[in-house]
């Protein structure tokens, strides 16, 4: 037992290191069964124990309170707090101040917040200008951020997305090219050039195209590939806001060094047509010859090219003779056609004809009788009538209806019973025994 529980205690780092990995990458779910794993054993030290229980907060975020509250427990007692480095020590005071936050503890939340700001720590500007975002105070938000003076990149970040929110779209690119671990992305380049375009205009958006373009150059981690799209981006882009001459200029460069690359060329032949048809014509010489296939109609695709209408449907150009031969295809239709039979009329109708007075209202009409009606039927129907057990009770009493010798035998009187005789009251005292009276 010894033996396995010091296995146990020396594999916890392992398997903590090994969820880090995991959550690092993406598969959370097992992160979290390698930390409750460690957790549930309690191998280890307080120091794996707190770093365990801190990732799982981490994975947590504003989901399942309960379950984060009690790793927090684990993460800041006050044996484990000793044991931790500095930046461990913030990075779960900084966890456990956003927990406040997410629980609405408020009052927590400032006093966190306040003595992670005594201490220095880098991420404590970011805690205030959180709870002034939820406010929706985003200018405090900013000039918070701004007066913290912090250099740590999720800060960067944050000034650059409340410089989005506040309209300043040109500051946050700016502060978006500072973020060295960012640059030369393609995620970053696209996010700075659209902000660009949207603060400055397509020109400062190109601009930084070709930058970004130049630094890629230089850099040791790219591929001919890389440049090659990126530089048909660009002209797709420049092409788009009506700059084909420098577009034309930087796939002129591409070409230089792969002549091959069809879809440059493509592009070159469009920029050119847009300001130099000659050249344009020129370059389209280059393009490689086709090997159309002997078994295609070539006069049959050129009748199949559409025209959209207004709907988006495709109507197909058809030469003149198809449609003289279609319009004559209708008038044979046509001719081909059997004239319609008049319907029968029915019976009715067919034997005396229709009915002249069928204009007339129904009450009006000649022949017309109104149905009679039984009253009898009416008595008895609605709240105010008789039931069907006052009906019966009412057919027993009327006498009517009844033969005369059962009138007569319910009319004579019952005849009265004969007299008994009167019965003596039994006295109450028989059976006793006499006595004296007993005063």
């Amino acid at each position: 037992e010894d033996d396995e529980a010091e296995t146990k205690s020396e594999l916890a780092p392992i398997n903590v290191m090994k969820g880090l990995c995991l959550q690092k990458s993406g598969n959370t779910k097992e992160a979290l069964e390698f930390y409750n794993t460690v957790l549930k054993e309690k191998a280890g030290d307080g120091q794996t124990l707190a770093v365990a229980a801190n990732n799982i907060i981490c994975i947590n975020k504003d989901q399942n309170m309960f379950d984060s509250k009690k790793k927090l427990k684990i993460a800041t007692t006050d044996a484990v707090k000793a044991k931790l480095a500095a930046s461990q020590a913030n990075n779960i005071d900084f966890n456990s101040c956003l927990l406040s936050f997410y629980t609405n503890q408020l009052d927590h939340f400032k006093k966190k917040s306040a003595q992670l700001q005594a201490a220095g720590s880098p991420l404590a500007p970011l805690l205030l200008a959180t709870s002034l975002v939820r406010d929706k105070k985003f200018e405090d938000a900013l000039k918070t951020l701004q007066d913290g003076k912090s250099q740590d990149e999720v800060v960067r970040l944050s000034i650059a997305e409340l410089m989005k929110k506040t309209g300043s779209f040109t500051d946050s690119a700016e502060v978006l090219k500072q973020v060295l671990s960012m640059s030369n992305k393609p995620g970053s380049v696209s996010m700075i050039a659209s902000l660009l375009l949207l603060g400055s205009g397509p020109s400062a958006a190109a601009d930084y195209l070709d930058i970004a373009l130049e630094e890629l150059r230089n850099t040791r981690n790219h591929s001919n590939e890389d440049i090659t799209s990126w530089v048909l981006q660009c002209a797709k882009f420049r092409l788009a806001y009506d700059m084909p001459e420098k577009a034309a200029k930087n796939l002129e460069n591409l070409l230089a060094r792969d002549p091959t690359n069809i879809k440059a060329l493509a592009l070159l032949i469009r920029s050119y047509s847009m300001f130099d048809a000659p050249k344009a014509h020129e370059v389209a010489e280059r393009l490689p010859d086709i090997d159309i296939p002997l078994d295609i109609d070539l006069e049959q695709l050129e009748i199949g090219v559409g025209v959209t209408s207004g709907r988006g449907l495709r109507k197909v150009i058809q030469p003149e003779k198809e449609k003289i031969n279609e319009a004559h295809r209708r008038i044979e239709t046509k001719e081909k056609k059997r004239k319609k039979k008049k319907g029968k009329l029915p019976k009715v109708l067919a034997e005396g004809g229709p009915d002249p007075e069928r204009w007339i209202p129904r009450q009006e009409r000649s022949y017309y009788r109104r149905k009679k009606r039984n009253r009898n039927e009416a008595i008895g129907k609605g709240s105010q009538g008789l039931s069907a057990v006052n009906k019966a009770a009412e057919a027993a009493l009327d006498m009517s209806d009844k033969p005369k010798k059962v009138v007569e035998e319910e009319s004579k009187p019952a005849p009265t019973p004969p007299p008994q005789p009167k019965q003596q009251p039994k006295s109450k005292n028989k059976g006793k025994k006499k006595g004296k009276v007993k005063w």
